[in-house]
């Protein structure tokens, strides 16, 4: 590359590649971030999906085993009636005694069945407390969920569009690069931080690392004659033409975009 017109171009076409592929990366992180959003939405949902469904569960399992113990708590109570109807027919102390701790440890039984009710009754209460606020939470998250799935699923379909044009175009651009260059500059993306390989040449200063260059080093890139390298950074260093068409305008925000995440 001898003249300065295939510096030019080639720092140019490097530049639209770059460009283009740190669109393509922040596209990609709005999309996972929109896509964990979603996700995190999501599993409200079915956490709160999965709570009520368990206290249901424990709702039922109360109710069987009130079924359960007031079974018992019949059989219990007529045995008590029988006893008293057997109660006159008793003479001998040993029949009577047996009678009245047979008797005792029904009315026992009895309380503990009465009071075992009693709880299953004040849980049951509670539960379908719990359950109803569950389902008015469910309510809510699923509403939340509906739309701020449709509006994330809107963006992401449109970042997903986007970065199809952009790697058409992409495509287009390699299409203008010697093989050797695009093999150096994919090279390069993959070793750079945040995949940037040119940076503009500021005030004496490469704008990717903000370092102070030497007068040499800023004299080689203004001749243009030769792709000139950061000392420090080791980034491409592009002045470019002020007012055309290929200036990188969006460059500094682009870098600072892509520094922040």
């Amino acid at each position: 590359m001898a003249d300065s017109h295939s510096v030019q171009g080639t720092l140019s076409l490097v530049y639209r590649l770059q460009t283009m592929d740190v669109e393509v990366l922040r596209l990609t992180l709005e999309i996972e971030e929109s896509s964990t959003l979603i996700g995190v939405a999501r599993s409200e949902v079915e956490s709160l999906e999965r709570q009520i469904e368990s206290s249901r569960k424990e709702l039922e399992d109360l109710e069987t085993r009130r079924s359960q113990i007031d079974v018992e708590l019949r059989e219990t109570e007529r045995l008590l009636v029988e006893g008293k109807k057997r109660q006159k027919e008793l003479k001998h102390p040993r029949d009577i005694q047996a009678y009245l701790s047979e008797m005792e440890f029904r009315r026992d039984e009895k309380d503990r069945f009465e009071e075992e009710i009693l709880h299953i009754l004040e849980n049951q209460d509670a539960l379908r407390k719990k359950i109803a606020d569950f389902d008015a939470a469910l309510v809510r998250e699923k509403g939340s969920f509906e739309i701020l799935s449709a509006e994330k699923g809107e963006q992401i379909q449109e970042r997903h569009r986007r970065i199809g044009e952009l790697n058409q175009e992409r495509s287009d651009v390699e299409n203008a690069f010697p093989d050797d260059l695009l093999k150096t500059y994919n090279r390069l993306r993959i070793s750079h931080r945040n995949g940037m390989v040119v940076a503009r040449l500021l005030e004496g200063s490469c704008e990717a690392c903000r370092m102070n260059l030497p007068p040499r080093t800023v004299t080689e890139v203004k001749k243009r004659q030769r792709i000139v390298t950061c000392l420090f950074c080791q980034r491409w260093l592009y002045l470019p033409d002020r007012g055309t068409e290929g200036e990188p305008v969006s460059q500094g925000s682009l870098s600072q975009d892509m520094r922040q995440r």
